[in-house]
């Protein structure tokens, strides 16, 4: 059984918290690690540890304890964190309060929804969405394919680092979801990791979705 307060070392950073707080939503991975059915890591001084960057968990802890969303400049972490850790609402309310200066990072970002809405037309079932590196030398090899299981791909080329490269797949995934269509897994990478990959999925019949991108 875990102490009603609970004292936290989360990538160094020593918070301190208490129990309801962190299992305020019950599906969350949080509310799962201090459910008691699970052992967790304590430091040296017993705290309980944390591996994530202790500066972006603050903004989540204080979403747990005040309801508040992230300022705009840590939104984008946030976000990451939200996703890993299984927090719908946060995720749900970043997308609403700092969506639209999120995707204004990227100029082309309705075109590239609309085109992903596009070829999206040609699947049933489920589909990986990739964003390529622009000097991507691997795309056509062997091992890249494997990586994806020989399943069918949608690909967009941008010479993006990792972290914009994540936030752009999520934000699709994101708006997707108006039509029926879900994040299945999170991201993969592939070997040299100049490709980032998530693999989408149909939630209802596709026939109906597909008849609406029409």
């Amino acid at each position: 059984m875990f102490p009603a307060v609970i004292d936290l070392n989360v990538g160094g950073r020593h918070l301190t918290t208490s129990l309801s707080t962190l299992t305020k939503y019950p599906d969350s991975m949080l509310a799962t690690m201090f459910s008691g059915r699970h052992p967790v890591t304590q430091d040296k001084d017993g705290r309980y540890f944390i591996d994530v960057d202790g500066d972006v968990f603050v903004h989540v802890l204080n979403f747990l304890r005040f309801g508040t969303m992230p300022p705009a400049g840590a939104a984008a972490d946030v976000w990451k964190y939200a996703d890993y850790f299984g927090l719908h609402v946060l995720k749900e309310g970043i997308a609403n309060t700092h969506g639209t200066l999120l995707r204004s990072g990227f100029p082309n970002y309705t075109s590239h929804l609309e085109y992903v809405k596009g070829e999206a037309r040609r699947f049933s079932g489920y589909f990986y969405l990739c964003i390529c590196t622009a000097d991507c030398s691997c795309r056509d090899d062997t091992a890249y394919k494997n990586d994806l299981h020989g399943s069918p791909r949608i690909d967009i080329h941008l010479g993006l680092d990792d972290k914009r490269r994540s936030l752009l797949l999520r934000l699709l995934a994101h708006d997707l979801q108006c039509m029926d269509i879900f994040t299945n897994e999170e991201e993969i990478t592939c070997n040299c990791n100049c490709v980032g990959a998530m693999k989408l999925q149909f939630r209802k019949a596709p026939k109906s979705t597909l008849d609406e991108l029409k």
